[in-house]
């Protein structure tokens, strides 16, 4: 995921946490999470919001590793 920039954009982990042995779990960019605990507040439902880690690029897999 990249912003307008170009530059990597900050993504959450959202945890649904209810009564369901495997709770529901998504990802969603930075300005999403204000809407999402909303959305959840007016259903009655609860969230656990975590920041996620950014993907680390493997040593060899970038452009300038090729040359």
């Amino acid at each position: 995921m990249t912003n307008s920039s170009g530059e990597a954009a900050q993504s959450y982990e959202i945890t649904y946490l209810s009564t369901r042995p495997e709770p529901e779990v998504r990802t969603v960019e930075a300005g999403e999470v204000a809407a999402v605990i909303e959305h959840a507040g007016g259903h009655g439902m609860q969230v656990l919001v975590r920041p996620c880690r950014r993907p680390v690029e493997e040593p060899g897999t970038r452009k300038e590793d090729e040359s």
